[in-house]
Protein backbone atom coordinates (compact mmCIF):
# COMPACT_ATOMS: atom_id res chain seq x y z
CA UNK A 1 0.00 0.00 0.00
CA UNK A 2 2.81 2.36 0.95
CA UNK A 3 4.63 1.53 -2.29
CA UNK A 4 1.56 2.38 -4.38
CA UNK A 5 1.14 5.71 -2.60
CA UNK A 6 4.87 6.50 -2.81
CA UNK A 7 5.47 5.76 -6.49
CA UNK A 8 2.26 7.37 -7.74
CA UNK A 9 2.19 10.25 -5.27
CA UNK A 10 -0.10 10.78 -2.30
CA UNK A 11 -0.80 14.37 -3.36
CA UNK A 12 -1.88 13.29 -6.86
CA UNK A 13 -4.21 10.59 -5.54
CA UNK A 14 -5.82 12.93 -3.00
CA UNK A 15 -6.21 15.54 -5.71
CA UNK A 16 -8.20 13.07 -7.80
CA UNK A 17 -10.34 12.02 -4.82
CA UNK A 18 -11.21 15.63 -4.03
CA UNK A 19 -12.86 16.08 -7.44
CA UNK A 20 -15.13 13.04 -7.57
CA UNK A 21 -18.71 13.26 -8.83
CA UNK A 22 -20.88 12.20 -5.88
CA UNK A 23 -23.93 11.50 -8.04
CA UNK A 24 -22.02 8.73 -9.78
CA UNK A 25 -20.80 7.46 -6.41
CA UNK A 26 -24.43 7.25 -5.26
CA UNK A 27 -25.32 5.24 -8.38
CA UNK A 28 -22.33 3.03 -7.70
CA UNK A 29 -23.59 2.32 -4.18
CA UNK A 30 -27.07 1.48 -5.54
CA UNK A 31 -25.64 -1.16 -7.87
CA UNK A 32 -23.35 -2.47 -5.14
CA UNK A 33 -26.44 -3.04 -2.99
CA UNK A 34 -28.09 -4.81 -5.94
CA UNK A 35 -25.10 -7.17 -5.93
CA UNK A 36 -25.49 -7.72 -2.18
CA UNK A 37 -29.23 -8.35 -2.53
CA UNK A 38 -28.61 -10.98 -5.22
CA UNK A 39 -26.03 -12.74 -3.02
CA UNK A 40 -28.35 -12.59 0.00
CA UNK A 41 -31.27 -13.93 -2.05
CA UNK A 42 -29.27 -16.94 -3.22
CA UNK A 43 -28.59 -17.80 0.45
CA UNK A 44 -32.32 -17.55 1.18
CA UNK A 45 -33.11 -19.56 -1.98
CA UNK A 46 -30.80 -22.45 -1.01
CA UNK A 47 -32.02 -22.48 2.59
CA UNK A 48 -35.66 -22.65 1.50
CA UNK A 49 -34.81 -25.51 -0.85
CA UNK A 50 -33.41 -27.13 2.28
CA UNK A 51 -36.69 -26.63 4.20
CA UNK A 52 -35.41 -23.64 6.22
CA UNK A 53 -37.66 -20.58 6.25
CA UNK A 54 -35.83 -17.28 6.72
CA UNK A 55 -36.71 -13.64 6.13
CA UNK A 56 -34.82 -11.84 3.35
CA UNK A 57 -33.81 -9.18 5.87
CA UNK A 58 -32.10 -11.81 8.05
CA UNK A 59 -30.36 -13.37 5.06
CA UNK A 60 -29.21 -9.93 3.87
CA UNK A 61 -27.72 -8.75 7.17
CA UNK A 62 -25.99 -12.12 7.67
CA UNK A 63 -24.47 -11.75 4.21
CA UNK A 64 -23.29 -8.23 5.07
CA UNK A 65 -21.48 -9.53 8.19
CA UNK A 66 -19.48 -11.83 5.95
CA UNK A 67 -18.80 -9.03 3.46
CA UNK A 68 -17.54 -6.75 6.23
CA UNK A 69 -15.17 -9.34 7.69
CA UNK A 70 -13.97 -10.39 4.23
CA UNK A 71 -12.58 -6.86 3.81
CA UNK A 72 -10.03 -7.55 6.55
CA UNK A 73 -9.16 -11.26 6.29
CA UNK A 74 -6.63 -13.14 4.12
CA UNK A 75 -8.20 -14.62 0.98
CA UNK A 76 -11.46 -12.97 2.13
CA UNK A 77 -12.11 -15.99 4.34
CA UNK A 78 -14.12 -13.81 6.71
CA UNK A 79 -17.12 -14.31 4.45
CA UNK A 80 -17.74 -17.63 6.19
CA UNK A 81 -18.86 -15.57 9.19
CA UNK A 82 -22.15 -15.35 7.28
CA UNK A 83 -22.79 -18.99 8.18
CA UNK A 84 -22.02 -18.29 11.85
CA UNK A 85 -24.44 -15.34 11.87
CA UNK A 86 -27.20 -17.41 10.31
CA UNK A 87 -26.62 -20.17 12.85
CA UNK A 88 -26.17 -18.15 16.05
CA UNK A 89 -28.51 -15.23 15.42
CA UNK A 90 -31.28 -16.77 13.29
CA UNK A 91 -31.29 -20.41 14.42
CA UNK A 92 -30.43 -21.83 11.00
CA UNK A 93 -28.88 -25.33 11.37
CA UNK A 94 -25.14 -24.85 10.98
CA UNK A 95 -24.78 -27.52 8.29
CA UNK A 96 -27.50 -25.94 6.14
CA UNK A 97 -26.04 -22.47 6.71
CA UNK A 98 -22.60 -23.66 5.57
CA UNK A 99 -24.11 -25.37 2.52
CA UNK A 100 -25.78 -22.08 1.53
CA UNK A 101 -22.35 -20.40 1.63
CA UNK A 102 -20.02 -23.04 0.20
CA UNK A 103 -22.24 -24.06 -2.72
CA UNK A 104 -22.73 -20.71 -4.48
CA UNK A 105 -19.27 -19.50 -3.42
CA UNK A 106 -17.63 -22.40 -5.26
CA UNK A 107 -19.67 -21.58 -8.38
CA UNK A 108 -18.81 -17.88 -8.04
CA UNK A 109 -15.10 -18.71 -7.76
CA UNK A 110 -15.23 -20.88 -10.89
CA UNK A 111 -16.67 -17.99 -12.92
CA UNK A 112 -14.08 -15.57 -11.51
CA UNK A 113 -11.13 -17.87 -12.15
CA UNK A 114 -12.13 -18.46 -15.78
CA UNK A 115 -12.88 -14.83 -16.66
CA UNK A 116 -10.11 -13.30 -14.52
CA UNK A 117 -7.44 -15.64 -15.87
CA UNK A 118 -8.57 -15.01 -19.45
CA UNK A 119 -8.32 -11.25 -18.86
CA UNK A 120 -4.83 -11.52 -17.32
CA UNK A 121 -3.64 -13.71 -20.18
CA UNK A 122 -4.91 -11.17 -22.71
CA UNK A 123 -3.29 -8.22 -20.91
CA UNK A 124 0.00 -10.06 -20.27
CA UNK A 125 0.50 -11.62 -23.68
CA UNK A 126 -1.17 -9.22 -26.11
CA UNK A 127 -0.98 -5.80 -24.41
CA UNK A 128 2.17 -5.96 -22.25
CA UNK A 129 3.89 -8.63 -24.41
CA UNK A 130 5.03 -10.49 -21.25
CA UNK A 131 5.79 -14.15 -21.90
CA UNK A 132 6.97 -15.00 -18.39
CA UNK A 133 4.32 -13.49 -16.12
CA UNK A 134 3.73 -16.69 -14.15
CA UNK A 135 3.57 -14.88 -10.78
CA UNK A 136 0.28 -13.16 -11.53
CA UNK A 137 -1.36 -16.56 -12.04
CA UNK A 138 -0.57 -17.71 -8.50
CA UNK A 139 -3.84 -16.14 -7.34
CA UNK A 140 -5.76 -18.12 -9.96
CA UNK A 141 -3.96 -21.30 -8.89
CA UNK A 142 -4.81 -20.69 -5.23
CA UNK A 143 -8.45 -19.93 -6.07
CA UNK A 144 -8.58 -23.13 -8.15
CA UNK A 145 -7.23 -25.09 -5.19
CA UNK A 146 -9.88 -23.53 -2.95
CA UNK A 147 -12.59 -24.51 -5.46
CA UNK A 148 -11.39 -28.12 -5.43
CA UNK A 149 -11.38 -28.18 -1.61
CA UNK A 150 -14.87 -26.63 -1.49
CA UNK A 151 -16.26 -29.21 -3.93
CA UNK A 152 -14.63 -32.06 -2.01
CA UNK A 153 -16.08 -30.77 1.26
CA UNK A 154 -19.48 -30.55 -0.37
CA UNK A 155 -19.61 -33.94 -2.08
CA UNK A 156 -16.79 -36.31 -1.01
CA UNK A 157 -17.27 -38.44 2.10
CA UNK A 158 -13.85 -40.03 1.48
CA UNK A 159 -12.15 -36.62 1.55
CA UNK A 160 -13.95 -35.65 4.73
CA UNK A 161 -12.81 -38.85 6.44
CA UNK A 162 -9.22 -37.64 6.06
CA UNK A 163 -10.07 -35.23 8.88
CA UNK A 164 -11.75 -37.79 11.14
CA UNK A 165 -8.92 -37.31 13.65
CA UNK A 166 -10.54 -33.95 14.49
CA UNK A 167 -13.27 -35.85 16.37
CA UNK A 168 -10.77 -36.25 19.20
CA UNK A 169 -11.17 -32.54 20.09
CA UNK A 170 -14.43 -30.98 21.33
CA UNK A 171 -14.50 -27.89 19.08
CA UNK A 172 -13.28 -29.55 15.88
CA UNK A 173 -15.57 -32.52 16.49
CA UNK A 174 -18.52 -30.16 16.26
CA UNK A 175 -17.22 -28.77 12.95
CA UNK A 176 -16.58 -32.26 11.56
CA UNK A 177 -20.14 -33.40 12.32
CA UNK A 178 -21.46 -30.19 10.74
CA UNK A 179 -19.75 -31.08 7.45
CA UNK A 180 -21.03 -34.66 7.69
CA UNK A 181 -24.60 -33.41 7.97
CA UNK A 182 -23.98 -30.84 5.21
CA UNK A 183 -23.01 -33.57 2.75
CA UNK A 184 -26.36 -35.29 3.37
CA UNK A 185 -28.09 -32.37 1.58
CA UNK A 186 -25.39 -31.21 -0.83
CA UNK A 187 -26.70 -33.16 -3.85
CA UNK A 188 -29.64 -30.77 -3.87
CA UNK A 189 -27.29 -28.08 -5.25
CA UNK A 190 -26.82 -29.99 -8.51
CA UNK A 191 -30.49 -29.52 -9.34
CA UNK A 192 -30.42 -25.73 -8.95
CA UNK A 193 -27.16 -24.88 -10.77
CA UNK A 194 -29.01 -22.94 -13.54
CA UNK A 195 -30.77 -20.73 -10.96
CA UNK A 196 -27.50 -20.17 -9.09
CA UNK A 197 -25.74 -19.19 -12.32
CA UNK A 198 -28.45 -16.59 -13.00
CA UNK A 199 -27.95 -15.16 -9.50
CA UNK A 200 -24.16 -15.17 -9.96
CA UNK A 201 -24.62 -13.23 -13.21
CA UNK A 202 -26.94 -10.71 -11.54
CA UNK A 203 -24.50 -10.11 -8.67
CA UNK A 204 -21.57 -9.92 -11.10
CA UNK A 205 -23.48 -7.37 -13.21
CA UNK A 206 -24.25 -5.28 -10.14
CA UNK A 207 -20.56 -5.19 -9.19
CA UNK A 208 -19.43 -4.43 -12.76
CA UNK A 209 -21.85 -1.51 -13.18
CA UNK A 210 -20.95 -0.27 -9.69
CA UNK A 211 -17.29 -0.13 -10.72
CA UNK A 212 -18.26 1.53 -14.02
CA UNK A 213 -19.90 4.39 -12.12
CA UNK A 214 -16.87 4.70 -9.80
CA UNK A 215 -14.77 5.19 -12.92
CA UNK A 216 -17.20 7.82 -14.22
CA UNK A 217 -17.08 9.63 -10.86
CA UNK A 218 -13.34 10.14 -11.49
CA UNK A 219 -13.77 11.09 -15.14
CA UNK A 220 -12.24 7.85 -16.46
CA UNK A 221 -13.11 6.93 -20.04
CA UNK A 222 -11.67 3.92 -21.85
CA UNK A 223 -11.41 3.78 -25.63
CA UNK A 224 -11.92 0.10 -26.36
CA UNK A 225 -13.19 -1.88 -29.30
CA UNK A 226 -16.31 -2.85 -27.34
CA UNK A 227 -18.78 -1.15 -24.92
CA UNK A 228 -16.79 0.32 -22.05
CA UNK A 229 -18.88 -1.08 -19.19
CA UNK A 230 -18.11 -4.64 -20.36
CA UNK A 231 -14.47 -4.09 -19.37
CA UNK A 232 -15.55 -3.91 -15.71
CA UNK A 233 -17.01 -7.41 -15.99
CA UNK A 234 -13.42 -8.57 -16.59
CA UNK A 235 -11.72 -6.19 -14.16
CA UNK A 236 -13.65 -7.32 -11.07
CA UNK A 237 -12.65 -11.03 -11.22
CA UNK A 238 -9.11 -10.02 -12.23
CA UNK A 239 -8.68 -7.88 -9.12
CA UNK A 240 -10.25 -10.68 -7.06
CA UNK A 241 -7.57 -13.06 -8.32
CA UNK A 242 -4.90 -10.53 -7.35
CA UNK A 243 -6.35 -10.57 -3.83
CA UNK A 244 -5.68 -14.30 -3.66
CA UNK A 245 -2.00 -14.13 -4.65
CA UNK A 246 -0.05 -15.49 -1.64
CA UNK A 247 1.24 -12.38 0.12
CA UNK A 248 1.36 -10.99 3.67
CA UNK A 249 -1.73 -8.81 3.18
CA UNK A 250 -5.27 -8.59 4.48
CA UNK A 251 -7.71 -9.30 1.62
CA UNK A 252 -4.99 -8.38 -0.86
CA UNK A 253 -4.79 -4.77 0.35
CA UNK A 254 -2.10 -2.97 -1.64
CA UNK A 255 -1.46 -5.85 -4.02
CA UNK A 256 -4.87 -5.61 -5.67
CA UNK A 257 -4.66 -1.81 -5.67
CA UNK A 258 -1.26 -1.87 -7.37
CA UNK A 259 -2.27 -4.56 -9.86
CA UNK A 260 -5.60 -2.92 -10.64
CA UNK A 261 -3.94 0.46 -11.11
CA UNK A 262 -1.38 -1.08 -13.46
CA UNK A 263 -4.12 -2.81 -15.43
CA UNK A 264 -5.94 0.48 -15.98
CA UNK A 265 -2.70 2.34 -16.69
CA UNK A 266 -1.76 0.06 -19.59
CA UNK A 267 -5.16 0.91 -21.09
CA UNK A 268 -4.28 4.61 -21.10
CA UNK A 269 -5.61 5.79 -17.72
CA UNK A 270 -3.26 8.17 -15.85
CA UNK A 271 -1.61 6.33 -12.90
CA UNK A 272 -3.08 8.71 -10.28
CA UNK A 273 -6.61 8.22 -11.67
CA UNK A 274 -6.12 4.46 -11.90
CA UNK A 275 -4.91 4.19 -8.29
CA UNK A 276 -7.69 6.52 -7.11
CA UNK A 277 -10.24 4.27 -8.80
CA UNK A 278 -9.01 1.15 -7.02
CA UNK A 279 -8.75 2.89 -3.64
CA UNK A 280 -12.21 4.41 -4.03
CA UNK A 281 -13.83 1.07 -4.87
CA UNK A 282 -12.41 -0.49 -1.69
CA UNK A 283 -13.27 2.51 0.52
CA UNK A 284 -16.82 2.69 -0.85
CA UNK A 285 -17.40 -1.05 -0.42
CA UNK A 286 -16.13 -1.07 3.17
CA UNK A 287 -18.24 2.01 3.95
CA UNK A 288 -21.39 0.22 2.73
CA UNK A 289 -20.45 -2.93 4.65
CA UNK A 290 -20.26 -0.96 7.91
CA UNK A 291 -24.04 -1.32 8.24
CA UNK A 292 -23.25 -4.84 9.49
CA UNK A 293 -21.19 -3.69 12.50
CA UNK A 294 -23.99 -4.16 15.11
CA UNK A 295 -24.82 -7.62 13.74
CA UNK A 296 -21.13 -8.55 13.69
CA UNK A 297 -20.79 -7.62 17.36
CA UNK A 298 -23.90 -9.68 18.13
CA UNK A 299 -22.44 -12.71 16.31
CA UNK A 300 -19.08 -12.32 18.08
CA UNK A 301 -20.86 -12.24 21.45
CA UNK A 302 -22.84 -15.39 20.67
CA UNK A 303 -19.71 -17.16 19.45
CA UNK A 304 -17.74 -16.21 22.55
CA UNK A 305 -20.56 -17.42 24.80
CA UNK A 306 -20.73 -20.74 22.93
CA UNK A 307 -16.95 -21.33 23.09
CA UNK A 308 -16.66 -20.62 26.80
Amino acid sequence: MAAVLYFIGVDKIFSELQNINYFYILLSIVFLLIMDCAMAYRIKFILERNSVKIRFRDSFISHMVGMLLSDFTPARSGYFATAATLSYNYKVPSDKAMLAILGPQALDFIVKVVTGTACMMYISWYVLKINDGWFIFLGAALMSLMIVVMLLLLFSKRFLKLFSFSKSFPLTEKIYHMFEKMQENSRMLLGIVPQLLVLVFISWTGKAISWYFVAKSLGITLNLGFPEFLFYYMLQPTVTILEFIPSPTLAGIGLSEGGGAMLLSVLGVAPAKAASFIFLTRIKTTFVNLIAVPETIRTAGALKKDIF
